[in-house]
């Protein structure tokens, strides 16, 4: 009988930008005290658990979260540029409620953001290609074993809707996640089940 594959799925604690309501992307930020309270809470949740490995994105709020987590499970978290947030261009740093990505913001300021995504942005396309490609190598690497991955906002709304079978595509409506919540997928004779989505009771 084949092995179990199981894969879970974290996102990053809060940061400074995000308690300051500011597009990420490639930028980064430290982790706030909220972020690093809630990264040390879920790293409690799983001490003692076995991983066979701890991946996240290169990124450093993921990376912080995950070095906190590994601590616990006796794990050096593994970057992976892959597992990295979309890229947004001219709209890092800006303010949400006026440069909301989705075009939900003011509507004067929707051409902007449109032409600064068009221009300077990573596709949604391209996201959703790029965060399959890389859990798929990361899961050939661990075929019947259980790993963890600290990821993003978006690689989350992606991978979910891959191993439920869904459109990867339309992972921007797919949300919201919240800051250390739990995602956790098992491969039982080839097929993805989700276990858990988005489970924040270990942060309570």
């Amino acid at each position: 009988m084949e092995k179990t594959t199981q894969l879970v799925l974290i996102r990053h604690g809060e940061t400074t930008m995000i308690a300051d309501n500011r597009i990420h992307g490639h930028l980064d930020a430290p982790l706030s005290e909220s972020g690093v309270r809630d990264a040390r809470k879920t790293a409690e949740y799983f001490r003692g658990q076995r991983f066979d490995a701890l991946y996240a994105s290169s990124l450093g709020r993921a990376m912080s979260t995950a070095s906190i987590i590994g601590e616990a499970i006796q794990l050096q978290p593994i970057p992976v540029d892959g597992l990295r947030e979309r890229y947004y261009g001219l709209l890092e740093g800006k303010p949400m409620n006026l440069f909301e990505p989705d075009g939900s913001g003011p509507w004067y300021l929707r051409p902007y953001v449109y032409l600064a995504l068009g221009l300077t942005g990573e596709s949604e396309q391209h996201v959703a290609r790029r965060a399959v490609r890389s859990i798929e190598e990361l899961l050939s690497k661990h075929q019947g074993e259980r790993i963890m991955a600290v990821v993003h906002w978006g690689m989350l709304g992606v991978l979910s809707q891959y191993f439920q079978g869904k459109d990867i595509y339309a992972w921007r409506t797919i949300g919201p996640w919240t800051a250390c919540g739990i995602s956790e997928f098992h491969a039982i004779d080839g097929r993805w089940r989700v276990v858990r989505l988005n489970d924040g009771k270990h942060l309570i």
